[in-house]
């Protein structure tokens, strides 16, 4: 089992607190597979890339990956440690790594009992107050350098007292650095504003930024993105009696 921590490749192997030292550890291995095999047949959720199930650990599920694309299942645990550690995406537990990538699993918290969906279908985006909170935390998630997409109401889960989001499935996400940093904030922010009632607001800001851009100063454009990113923040719900549009889901989707 191996962690997620601060450094992507500063992962190390957990202790399992289910091991019995008096069985070898390749019996261990087995049983233990054959445990998580059963509850992989009651699977959570499943999609074409891969499966999510009950852990061996209590209060922890694990998501399976069928086949791994280079380190895929390493990068979407690192990705989805940095929203962790802001409180906004489920803490990861480890990861566990097999030969040829097949069935590679991270491990992570079990969200069932305190969270729940919201929207009319699992493939439309977010819209009213979620919109607006959903791209609160995608901004900030850009301003710490990530890069988080597929937001749709499959993969987001919400705070059932709070109404707080919570952020699943990194597997569409990137790190990204100067002027792909300034596009992935200004997106999350202009996408907020036109949530929240404000299109007109959105695209004098799109246009700022990006004529900054177009421009080469890519300082400037971050400076102006995250003035505007300032004001989303303080947004508390959409202006009263305003409709958000419907934003365009994206066109690669993952599988929860």
């Amino acid at each position: 089992m191996r962690k997620a921590g601060e450094n992507l490749l500063g992962l190390f192997r957990r202790e399992d607190p289910n091991r019995k030292p008096e069985l070898n550890d390749a019996l261990q291995d087995f049983l233990r597979e054959q445990s998580l095999g059963n509850n992989k047949s009651q699977s959570i959720g499943m999609g074409a890339n891969g499966v999510v199930y009950k852990s061996d650990t209590e209060g922890n599920v694990m998501k399976e990956i069928f086949q791994d694309k280079g380190n895929q299942t390493i990068n979407e645990a690192d990705l989805q440690d940095v929203g962790a550690q802001m409180g906004i995406a489920p803490k990861v537990a480890g990861v566990e790594t097999f030969r040829g990538g097949i069935g590679n699993r991270i491990e992570m918290d079990d969200i069932r009992n305190n969270f729940e969906s919201h929207g009319r279908g699992a493939r439309q985006f977010p819209e009213g107050t979620d919109a607006v909170r959903v791209n609160q935390q995608l901004g900030q998630l850009a301003l710490k350098g990530v890069r988080l997409g597929d937001r749709h109401n499959g993969n987001v889960m919400y705070n059932k007292m709070t109404g707080r989001p919570l952020q699943l499935d990194f597997g569409i996400a990137n790190r990204v650095e100067g002027e792909d940093q300034v596009q992935a904030l200004v997106s999350a922010t202009a996408d907020g504003f036109t949530a929240a009632g404000l299109a007109d607001v959105s695209q004098i800001y799109k246009a700022t930024v990006y004529d900054l851009l177009a421009g080469g100063d890519v300082a400037e454009a971050m400076d102006v993105a995250k003035q505007g990113f300032s004001r989303l923040q303080k947004i508390k719900a959409p202006l009263e009696g305003v409709t958000p549009p419907h934003l365009k889901p994206p066109t690669v989707v993952s599988w929860l």
